[in-house]
């Protein structure tokens, strides 16, 4: 599990590093139609993992060992910053 865990972050961070040094205009010059595409993607991004952040803080908080940073985690990583989560959270419980 610890495994696709950081595999799933570091292909997360590679897709945000990849999509901004794009918008930045690190991999050439772009055209209008390509730029606004890839604003798009990372709009939408950024969009489904403020929904995830909302929903598992809304529903899962309480129930779980939430520690600081785990906000930026979930928003930078996803489903893999929750799964993390879960991880320590099921380790601790167990612990005890």
């Amino acid at each position: 599990m610890k495994i696709v865990i950081n595999l799933g972050k570091l292909v997360f961070a590679i897709i945000w590093l990849a999509l901004f040094a794009v918008l930045a205009g690190l991999l050439g010059d772009l055209d209008t139609q390509t730029y606004g595409l890839v604003a798009l993607l990372l709009a939408i991004m950024v969009i489904m993992h403020l929904l995830l952040l909302g929903l598992f803080v809304a529903m899962m908080k309480p129930h779980m060992l939430w520690k600081r940073g785990d906000s930026w985690q979930i928003l930078a990583f996803g489903i893999f910053a929750w799964l993390a989560i879960f991880k320590r959270t099921n380790e601790h419980n167990q612990a005890n």
